[in-house]
C-alpha cells in the first residue's frame, strides 16, 4: 500500500469532510456528514487552517492481502490552525485535529501526517506546533513523544465555555 501526504484543497471537501465527520463520531459527536463537509470548505475558503491528507492507492493491503475499500482514497487528515505568540512574536500553529480511519491505523500514517506538518511549519516559518490529547489516550501520547513533542510542565490550561 503506497500513502503519499499532501495539502488538501477545496477539491477534497467531500472526502476530508466524510474522514472529519468519523472524527468527530470518535469523540461522541452525532454523525453530520453534511456539516463536517460545510466546516471543512469553510475553514478552506477562509484560510483558518492547514489540512493536510494521507491519500493511498487502491489495491491490495500488502499487510494482510486483502482488498483496500474501493472509494476510500484519504485515509487520514491532520487539521492545523494557524496562531501567534506574544512572547515569542511569531506564528504557531495549533495541531487539533489528527484522524485515521481504522481500516488504515498502525500502518504509520498519523507518524506520516506529523512529520509532514512539522515539515511545512518549518518551510513556513512557523516556530512550534501545539497540542492537546485526552489525559487517558496513551497510544497518541506516545506517537507525539516519540516524535519529539514535550509534554508541557510550565502552564495550566483552562477553558470558559461561552
Amino acid at each position: 500500500m503506497q500513502q503519499r501526504i499532501r495539502q488538501a484543497g477545496l477539491p477534497d471537501c467531500n472526502e476530508v469532510g466524510r474522514l472529519f465527520n468519523e472524527y468527530r463520531i470518535f469523540y461522541n459527536q452525532n454523525a453530520d456528514i453534511e456539516a463536517a463537509r460545510q466546516y471543512i470548505k469553510e475553514r478552506m475558503e477562509r484560510h483558518d487552517s492547514v489540512i493536510l491528507v494521507a491519500e493511498t492507492d487502491q489495491g491490495t493491503d500488502e499487510s494482510n492481502g486483502k482488498p483496500i475499500s474501493k472509494g476510500l482514497n484519504c485515509t487520514g487528515f491532520v487539521q492545523l490552525y494557524p496562531s501567534f505568540s506574544s512572547v515569542s512574536m511569531g506564528p504557531i500553529w495549533v495541531l487539533n485535529d489528527l484522524f485515521v480511519h481504522p481500516d488504515y491505523r498502525q500502518k504509520g500514517i498519523a507518524r506520516k501526517l506529523l512529520q509532514a506538518a512539522k515539515r511545512l511549519a518549518s518551510e513556513r516559518g512557523v516556530l512550534r506546533i501545539s497540542l492537546s490529547t485526552e489525559l487517558n489516550n496513551t497510544q497518541a501520547q506516545a506517537l507525539y513523544e516519540s516524535e519529539g513533542y514535550a509534554r508541557d510542565t510550565k502552564f495550566m490550561y483552562y477553558e470558559l465555555n461561552v
